[in-house]
């Protein structure tokens, strides 16, 4: 599973934790309200930790490859040379050589 799916998976499962909690919670609505916003603000820090987490992995990871790399690669350049190009195609024969009679 990657951090992707995990992050949200967490989110996803956050929002049918609460919505449940909604409906079978035994306290006033305005004491669920205040704990629903303050788990919402813990949620969505433990969210932002995360993609600050996965981040700099990635960046780590990138470094460290581009450090492994022995630099810049030129792309290969080819030169037109008889023994490169296709030969051009013949059109001077005419159309009806082609059709079977």
């Amino acid at each position: 599973m990657s951090k992707g799916s995990f992050g949200i998976g967490m989110a996803l499962g956050a929002l049918a934790g609460a919505a449940a909690a909604y409906l079978f919670a035994p306290q006033s609505g305005e004491d669920f309200q205040r704990q629903l916003k303050t788990k919402a603000q813990e949620t969505k820090s433990k969210a932002v930790n995360h993609l600050d987490e996965a981040l700099m992995e990635t960046e780590m990871w990138l470094e460290q490859k581009m450090a492994e790399d022995d630099g810049y690669d030129e792309p290969i350049r080819y030169e037109r040379k008889p023994e490169n190009v296709a030969p051009a195609p013949d059109y001077t024969e005419s159309p009806d050589v082609f059709l079977e009679e």
